[in-house]
């Protein structure tokens, strides 16, 4: 396998926001990262208080990686919660995969 690009990005969200308001706002998007080229694997997040979302994503295609993140998900991000993501990029050489 290829070396593979990691993307983490990470994003506070408003006071007051629940655990179910999260998972309803996660289902409503994650149509949107289906077929994506490039794409392996997205995992939605957010820590346990509720003041902090994200996502991990796995590509197979840094160009495209940094073509979405930057166009469409940072965008909607901040058009939606009035916030700039943090976003970094990892090389990740090695997977495991129990």
């Amino acid at each position: 396998m290829e070396n593979l690009i990691i993307v983490v990005t990470s994003f506070q969200l408003p006071a007051g926001v629940t655990a179910d308001q999260i998972r309803a706002a996660f289902e409503a998007v994650a149509p949107g990262f289906r077929n994506v080229p490039g794409l392996v694997r997205k995992k939605f997040l957010h820590s346990k208080d509720c003041r902090t979302a994200g996502g991990v994503y796995l590509w197979n295609d840094e160009r495209a990686a940094r073509a979405f993140m930057n166009e469409r998900v940072a965008p909607m991000i901040r058009e939606k919660f009035h916030v700039d993501p943090s976003i970094e990029f990892y090389d990740s050489p090695v997977i495991v995969e129990n």
